[in-house]
């Protein structure tokens, strides 16, 4: 892990347990920033934070897995085109384990092609971003996203408790 990303990680997660309330933002969400780009990646960032959300950023497919599996973000923004593990397998195997399968990813991909939104709507996206992306266009797209699935789990909660049931496991203390 390169040294930035070390005092990313410290900065944030020594001060901040996952799923805790921090920042300015009274949306106070994670987003998983997942591009092989890091000059993107770094500018999706930074956007995100300077509208009051934490971010977590990965490099490509397996790291983003393994980020979202261990961190469970409120969002996660995939690209397609990544070495190791491409978007769309990465978000097949995200939304199939049982701890990630409610966490919303928005494809965004620099080949706005509709095969593409098809394919990432059919592995359950919930979302698409052409690049270039601008700053009005992401923080539209996530706060929607971002509502929508709040709105999702409040319905889910919903019947699982009216069936007595307990689904949606808890994030990370």
């Amino acid at each position: 892990m390169d040294e930035t990303r070390k005092n990313f990680f410290a900065r944030v997660w020594g001060h901040h347990q996952p799923g805790a309330p921090t920042g300015t933002n009274s949306r106070n969400a994670t987003i998983l920033v997942v591009d092989d780009s890091r000059t993107i990646a770094i500018a999706l960032q930074r956007i995100l934070e300077n509208d009051g959300y934490l971010t977590l950023t990965a490099f490509d497919g397996v790291e983003a897995v393994g980020l979202a599996a261990r961190y469970r973000p409120d969002l996660i923004l995939m690209d397609i085109v990544m070495p190791r593990m491409n978007g769309f397998e990465a978000t097949r195997t995200i939304l199939a384990n049982e701890l990630t399968r409610h966490t919303p990813v928005v494809i965004i991909s620099g080949n706005d092609q509709p095969s593409d939104r098809i394919w990432g709507s059919r592995l359950g996206a919930k979302g698409f971003l052409a690049k270039p992306i601008g700053r009005r266009e992401l923080l539209a797209k996530v706060q929607e996203t971002l509502l929508h699935a709040k709105r999702e789990t409040m319905l889910r909660e919903r019947a699982d408790a009216a069936s007595g049931l307990t689904t949606t496991p808890d994030k990370p203390a």
